[in-house]
């Protein structure tokens, strides 16, 4: 398979740029130190992971951990990885200090920067392979990797296909893919229910930041079912009803269905794995004391690891390693 064009047109890339850049500019303005070991809590974030360090160990920092996992397991050590919209960084700067190779891309100008100037002020030296970002569009990278990997960046791709084949073209034979990507349209209602009852719960006990988005529903069934309805939409839209668009121009292309048939025409899948159902639109709402939102967060986010496992709870986003032959 051969890829033939930008997954964009010109415009459209510069839309999508300019979105991240406010984005990030927002953010690092607000006090967001975008790495994982040296982040700091920032009220900023009123319900992300974000908003705390312990809350990102119990997200971000699980992804990272899989990734380590399936690389290691999988792939081997030392390799070369391309990661394919980075943002600012926090990937990367975690796997160059496992001791991988990484080249990392990304289309925002003002994240690179970002990027770079973290990289720069990174005290953790032991191990470290090498980390190079650039500020570059995915159809223009050059080059062979062991590893092509796009964290949530595959389904801003309007051009699905192209993009996987162009993965494909920058990966050596026998080398790898690996993403983690959303998959909203496998949580329903059902799992909408679970997180209207949490958040009502931390509501009526004190420990969620915005009664007035609970307490309307709790005026009767008809009201708790608008409600439930409600948390649906934010969760597969992956915003609030007051935002008027998700992350970019072109958050949300493709769905996770059509993103794993695409990478199982191109590539052998070795693991395809669920990824997290609802803590990262969840843990950064919690308030009260230290403990106690240690307490609330470390528990939610065993029970969501238990329920996706064990007891039917949707994932909201799944793990793909696929092999080029």
């Amino acid at each position: 398979m051969t890829y033939s064009k930008s997954p964009f047109e010109v415009g459209d890339i510069a839309a999508e740029a300019a979105a991240f850049d406010k984005r990030i500019n927002e953010r690092v303005a607000a006090g967001l130190i975008p790495d994982l070991r040296r982040a700091v809590k920032c009220e900023h974030f009123y319900k992300s992971f974000w908003r705390d360090p312990l809350f990102i160990r119990l997200y971000l920092g699980k992804i990272v951990d899989v990734y380590l996992e399936l690389l290691k397991r999988h792939c081997g050590q030392r390799l070369s990885i391309l990661d394919v919209g980075c943002g600012p960084g926090y990937f990367s700067l975690e796997l160059a200090r496992h001791g991988y190779d990484v080249t990392a891309i990304d289309i925002s100008g003002d994240a690179i920067e970002i990027a770079k100037k973290t990289l720069a002020d990174n005290p953790y030296q032991d191990g470290f392979g090498s980390l190079h970002y650039a500020t570059l569009p995915f159809h223009e990278a050059q080059g062979r990797y062991d590893v092509v990997l796009f964290s949530g960046a595959l389904h801003h791709m309007p051009d699905l296909d192209n993009t996987v084949a162009r993965a494909r073209d920058l990966i050596r034979p026998g080398g790898h893919l690996l993403c983690y990507e959303p998959c909203h349209e496998r949580f329903d209602e059902r799992d909408a229910a679970q997180v209207a009852l949490i958040r009502t719960i931390l509501t009526l006990t004190g420990h969620w930041y915005d009664p007035n988005e609970v307490v309307p529903g709790t005026a009767g069934q008809s009201a708790f079912i608008r409600y439930v309805s409600a948390l649906h939409t934010e969760y597969v839209m992956e915003r609030d009803s007051n935002e008027p668009q998700g992350q970019s121009p072109h958050d949300l292309e493709s769905d996770g269905m059509t993103m794993l048939a695409a990478l199982r025409r191109t590539f052998e899948e070795v693991e395809n794995r669920p990824g997290f159902s609802f803590i990262y639109r969840l843990l950064g709402g919690i308030r009260g004391t230290d403990e106690q939102i240690a307490a609330l967060a470390k528990f939610l986010a065993l029970y969501e690891s238990v329920a996706v496992e064990k007891y039917s709870l949707a994932p909201n986003t799944f793990f793909f390693l696929g092999r080029r032959d």
